[in-house]
């Protein structure tokens, strides 16, 4: 399981929240950042980033292929579930740096100057958005090392407005990586808490093989409202939040 921890930094503090919901921890993600609802036509551009410790293979990246729209396919799935409006594609790319994964992100800030030539991946995104005539073009970083996958959330209170996923690839990629990833892109939490099992004992109930607590692939009622594919909690979304309430 722990292979599976994802971390969602810069936790959003502010956010929309259903009527009767208040100010719910696992609400304040919603609509959030530039990356607001997962809906329309998406490029999803995966970078494969080359380090000097831990380049990429042809075969390593063959299997990412494999995996990655492996999971597109699953998302748009449970998409067509909640008749939402989604037409999801890859696009993948290949770079070279000069400094490893856990340089303090020195990497990520060589690619958007010194590659793209702009000052954020927020505009690196609007170029992508034009040329591509896409409604939205997020960015996942595939790094060939082991670390934590995690993604970079934007703060609506701080200055900190870039967007992305950073995926990790040394051992056999599962297909529920890239989902996940992209899901807290877009306002999801994650669905366990290893400091309090209690979460994850609530999750398994009410949404099992749930993608966001990394035991399956499948989204369940919560998620779905908190990346823009319906508007409304279901009775069930409305009853797993009384249950977690007060867990963190």
């Amino acid at each position: 399981m722990k292979r599976f921890v994802c971390i969602l930094l810069c936790l959003l503090t502010l956010g929309s929240a259903a009527a009767g919901e208040g100010t719910h921890f696992a609400l304040k993600a919603r609509d959030c950042g530039p990356c607001k609802k997962l809906l329309g036509d998406v490029m999803i551009l995966v970078v494969f980033v080359n380090t000097p410790k831990h380049p990429w293979t042809e075969k390593k990246r063959n299997e990412v292929y494999d995996i990655s729209w492996s999971s597109i396919n699953h998302m748009n799935k449970n998409a067509r579930k909640y008749k939402a409006n989604l037409n999801l594609s890859l696009g993948f790319l290949e770079y070279t740096v000069k400094y490893e994964a856990d340089e303090a992100l020195i990497w990520y800030w060589d690619i958007i100057h010194n590659i793209y030539h702009e000052q954020s991946i927020e505009q690196v995104n609007a170029r992508y958005r034009h040329d591509l005539k896409v409604d939205d073009a997020p960015m996942i970083f595939m790094f060939n090392s082991w670390d934590v996958s995690h993604t970079y959330a934007c703060s609506v209170d701080s200055t900190w407005k870039e967007e992305f996923c950073v995926i990790f690839c040394d051992t056999k990629m599962h297909d529920n990586y890239l989902t996940h990833e992209l899901y807290h892109q877009y306002g999801a939490i994650d669905l366990y808490d290893y400091r309090n099992e209690g979460i994850a004992r609530i999750t398994s109930r009410y949404f099992p093989r749930n993608v966001m607590q990394c035991t399956g692939n499948d989204i369940d009622d919560l998620t779905a409202y908190l990346i823009g594919w319906t508007n409304r909690l279901s009775p069930t979304a409305k009853e797993f939040l009384r249950k977690i309430d007060g867990r963190r």
